[in-house]
């Protein structure tokens, strides 16, 4: 289960990558809008934030990658074909669907987080999308 662990590591790392981000985000947009004032009141201690940030994180992006792992592994044992500089097409091609059904109705609604959520659906694809079956290459050859 190669696949799995996978997920879970490219979960993981995306969890270390948004929770200072999101942080710093929270903080910035503390000045203009009253809903992040009384989430994060002035005086509250960025490193508390950023371990309630990061457990909430760290429990969504691995469950998330762990899913990924196991329809990964259900998709290799079908059809282990490569395509679109992944090892496998289809898999990637879902991740692509996923992607654009998770972060196009955002970016479409939200013009001044485009930016943010662009990198953020970029970052998403490439680890999930890519990263990820290459990284499950790199476990126990299956029986």
């Amino acid at each position: 289960m190669a696949e799995v662990m996978a997920g879970f590591i490219c979960g993981f790392g995306l969890s270390l990558i948004a929770t200072p981000a999101a942080a710093i985000a929270i903080v910035r947009a503390r000045v203009t809008s009253p809903l992040a004032a009384q989430v994060l009141p002035k005086g509250t201690s960025l490193i508390a934030a950023s371990l309630v940030i990061h457990m909430f994180a760290f429990l969504t992006l691995t469950a998330i990658g762990l899913l990924l792992g196991m329809l990964l592994y259900g998709i290799e044992s079908e059809r282990p074909a490569g395509g679109l500089g992944s090892p496998n097409w289809l898999f990637t091609t879902m991740i692509l669907g996923i992607t654009a059904i998770g972060f196009g109705p955002p970016l479409a609604i939200a013009p001044r987080w485009r930016r943010p959520l662009l990198f953020s659906a970029l970052l998403f694809l490439v680890c999930f999308g890519w990263a990820m079956p290459y990284l499950s290459l790199l476990g126990p050859e299956r029986g």
